[in-house]
């Protein structure tokens, strides 16, 4: 992804990187990757989340739920 960005870096006096410049249109494509990476994280933590539940179900530490519970919850 990085390869096609074009980067220009901006140095102090001591020729230290300090700052990163990228086009705007590059920076609307980066943005639109993290926002499909947090979508993506937000739903593994979901489905995570419902693995357990059912695992918790089916070792009787939580009460199971007929399917119109279920779906009424959806």
């Amino acid at each position: 992804m990085t390869d096609s960005i074009g980067i220009e870096y901006v140095t102090d006096e001591a020729g230290n990187k300090s700052k990163v410049l990228i086009s705007y249109e590059d920076w609307q494509r980066i943005e639109a990757g993290f926002k499909k990476w947090e979508a993506y994280e937000a739903q593994k933590a979901e489905l995570k989340s419902a693995l357990i539940e059912v695992k918790l179900m089916q070792q009787g530490k939580l009460p199971k739920k007929d399917m119109q519970t279920f779906l009424d919850e959806c």
